[in-house]
């Protein structure tokens, strides 16, 4: 197993408003392979920014396997 990273995910509500914020945590290292994962799912007034490493052991005790991702 190896470094994760964290994911945010901005949701611009589509009738205007405050823009909500949610946090993933993706089992992959690389940055723009953990957003592409997370993109896969979200709609589109949704934005996917990688903001920096999950290390090996918070990746582990998530229990997650390469390429899975959970909400945080």
């Amino acid at each position: 197993m190896a470094n994760g990273q964290v994911v945010l995910v901005t949701t611009e509500p589509r009738g205007g408003g405050t823009a909500l914020r949610s946090v993933y945590f993706v089992a992959e290292g690389d940055p723009a392979k953990a957003e592409a994962i997370v993109a896969a799912i979200m709609a589109p007034n949704e934005s996917v920014e990688a903001l920096g490493t999950l290390p090996e052991a918070a990746v582990k005790a998530l229990g997650l396997k390469p390429g899975d991702f959970t909400h945080g």
